[in-house]
């Protein structure tokens, strides 16, 4: 296949629509308000609408929720309930006549963080999708993992603490309630005597950027837990390298450096000696992602 292909990353609010290139680049970028209360058949016509005069030989499309990857049918999706059930890949496919993939978002982002900026060198990696929540992916063997129930990877949604902050999944102490953009702002609230406004992640690390102590102090804490989180998985899956993706993951070595403090004072050292640890630039990864595995569909 030498054409481009299309990958759309479906969130609750937005839905961005790319076309990528072989290698991965970006050619072309919209975005549209998902609107999820309108019926999902709505949604594939302004898709639809959207690609009229594009070239692409195939399309990816990255869904929030649980996902039937025969079907491209959400199974699961907190902020896409009206839509579960509706047969996405098999409606896409029957009107653009390409072939479609269907997956989740995370592991969408993740396949694309992999096959771009680790060019598929290591064979086992821990991907993290770090924004208001905290998603994942597996790759074990060069392959996207997806577990029994095609529920793998939920990263986010392991307990660091049972007394910890309530999580929007309904549980306590969960990663994402520790380093989502939420415990973010909740932790600048506490730190900083002059929060910024808008109070966002790339905010509080131009605070810290700056000088801020109490912004920097901020991402101390964030960047402490979610090591912790990563050890946990490292100590499980014995990965060669972690990938962190999204926008909380732009705040570089704010973030990075007490990851690595905290997987460097693991006692346990086999699966810390060679870890590779990545926060690729920023890339639509969730599109990049979605585009690049409808080029395996067969």
């Amino acid at each position: 296949m030498t054409a481009g292909s299309v990958g759309i990353d479906v969130g609750g609010t937005f839905t961005k629509i790319c076309l990528v290139a072989r290698g991965g680049a970006v050619q072309r970028s919209v975005q549209i308000p998902t609107e999820p209360h309108r019926e999902p058949a709505e949604f594939v016509r302004r898709i639809t609408a959207v690609l009229g005069g594009w070239s692409f030989g195939s399309l990816g499309l990255g869904l929030a929720g649980g996902v039937d990857l025969r079907e491209g049918a959400l199974l699961f999706a907190p902020n896409l309930k009206p839509w579960i059930g509706f047969p996405f890949r098999r409606v896409f496919q029957r009107l653009l006549r390409v072939p479609v993939a269907a997956e989740n978002d995370a592991n969408a982002a993740v396949w694309g963080g992999y096959v771009v900026a680790l060019g598929k060198r290591p064979r086992n990696v821990i991907g993290l999708t770090m924004g208001t929540g905290v998603g994942g992916g597996l790759i074990l063997d060069g392959r996207l993992y997806r577990g029994t129930t095609s529920s793998a990877g939920e990263a986010g949604h392991q307990t660091l603490s049972a007394r910890g902050p309530l999580c929007r999944c309904g549980k306590k102490g969960c990663l994402e309630s520790y380093a989502g953009t939420l415990a973010i702002q909740r932790a600048a609230r506490r730190f900083m005597r002059r929060p910024p406004r808008p109070l966002t992640p790339k905010s509080v690390a131009d605070a810290a950027k700056a000088g801020d102590p109490g912004a920097r102090r901020v991402w101390e804490e964030v960047g402490g837990w979610l090591g912790l989180g990563i050890a946990n998985l490292c100590l499980v899956y014995d990965p060669e390298a972690v990938l962190l993706l999204g926008g909380v993951a732009r705040a570089g070595s704010l973030l990075l450096d007490p990851v690595r403090r905290v997987l460097d004072a693991q006692p346990f050292r086999q699966p810390f000696k060679n870890l590779i640890l990545r926060a690729p630039a920023g890339r639509d990864w969730g599109c990049v992602g979605a585009a690049l595995l409808s080029r395996e569909v067969r």
